[in-house]
């Protein structure tokens, strides 16, 4: 009985040994293993696409000539000009500076710099200062008159240092037509300035001279009508006196001769006269100021300037008397190489007329030094 057990258990197992070997070769048959079924077409790759680059046409540029290979050492400097707006002021000028450097077959190295400027405008320059010829007075005072001689009036004085516009010359230059005196132009002296650029004046025609007013004579005295022959001859009338002040202009004998002739030895190699203007009403006698002389000697007219003057509310004492007006002469520039002689002098005022009548008087030889007092009282 237990035999028929074990050979049944055998059989079982083998039974099921048998069901899964056909189980599995049933399976294997249908994934073809074992061949008899046409295999399945493998589906094709398509091949990996290649990006070719599109090409864009480029118009076709002019040849330009080659430049010449750079020395190893030589710097290539290339300027462009940009032209400027019409309005604008300045320039801009662009410099590229290339520096090549070449070694044997190497390539070359090529370094720009570009660089923009502004060049400067010159600033526009200013005109030089026109130079103004002028003087300065180099003496106390000096008359200004209408034309370039003592035969013209007085326009009026100028003092010590003080500076003109010189707007003219006479030909020979002795003179100088500045402005402004006393609103006017006037003509001075120019021994008795100092001028820069008096050159640059112009050389202006003078004025004609004046004409001297004629000189009035005083009437001459008339004889007495003779008496009746009937009647009692009577005593015959003393001739009126000449007036000394008439007709000789200006303000007449406005100055009186006070004091002097007096003369004092100075050797005689010079004529100097020591001269007293006052005013005898003012402060029992006060220096009155710009008048001057006319000297003659012996008919002949003395070289005495107009621009030495007298000087206001100053006196100096000199050894005949007090003076506020001083003038000399050298002998040579006397008639007769002498202080010796017969003179003739009278007053002039600030404008050049007469102040004062006549006075004459005779120095004596060596006696040279001659001291006067004229009173305006």
């Amino acid at each position: 009985m237990a035999m028929k057990k074990s050979t049944l258990s055998q059989m079982t197992a083998r039974l099921a040994l048998v069901f899964v070997l056909v189980f599995v070769a049933a399976v294997l048959s249908g994934c073809g293993i074992f061949g008899g079924e046409e295999k399945a077409e493998a589906t094709p790759t398509a091949p990996p696409r290649t990006i070719v680059p599109t090409f864009t046409p480029t118009p076709e540029q002019p040849a330009t000539a080659t430049p010449e290979p750079l020395a190893l050492d030589q710097t290539q400097v290339i300027t462009v000009e940009a032209a400027a707006p019409a309005a604008a002021p300045k320039t801009d000028t662009a410099a590229v500076t290339d520096t090549a450097a070449l070694t044997g077959t190497s390539p070359a190295t090529s370094t720009t710099v570009a660089t923009t400027t502004t060049a400067s405008v010159a600033a526009p320059v200013a005109a030089a200062p026109a130079v103004t010829p002028s003087l300065k007075v180099e003496t106390d005072i000096i008359n200004v008159r209408s034309g370039p001689d003592t035969s013209f009036g007085l326009v009026g004085t100028a003092n010590i240092g003080e500076r003109f516009e010189i707007k003219g010359r006479n030909a020979d230059g002795s003179s100088y037509l500045i402005c402004c005196v006393n609103g006017q132009q006037g003509w001075v002296n120019s021994e008795l300035t100092d001028e820069d650029n008096e050159e640059l004046a112009p050389v202006v025609e003078s004025p004609a001279a004046p004409t001297p007013a004629p000189v009035a004579q005083a009437p001459a005295a008339q004889a007495p009508a003779p008496a009746e022959p009937t009647a009692t001859p009577a005593p015959a009338a003393p001739a009126p006196a000449a007036d000394a002040c008439a007709g000789i202009g200006g303000d007449g004998c406005k100055f009186k001769l006070k004091g002097g002739p007096t003369f004092a030895n100075n050797g005689g190699n010079e004529l100097k006269f020591q001269l007293a203007f006052v005013h005898s009403g003012i402060e029992g006698g006060q220096p009155q100021g710009s008048y001057f002389v006319w000297v003659e000697k012996d008919g002949q007219k003395l070289p005495v300037s107009d621009s030495v003057r007298s000087i206001a509310l100053q006196a100096q004492q000199g050894p005949q008397g007090k003076y506020n007006y001083e003038y000399k002469i050298g002998r040579d520039q006397l008639p007769g190489g002498t202080v010796a002689g017969t003179y003739q002098i009278w007053v002039l005022d600030g404008n050049g007329e007469r102040d004062s009548q006549t006075f004459s008087f005779t120095v004596p030889e060596g006696q040279g030094e001659v001291w006067m007092l004229f009173d305006q009282a």
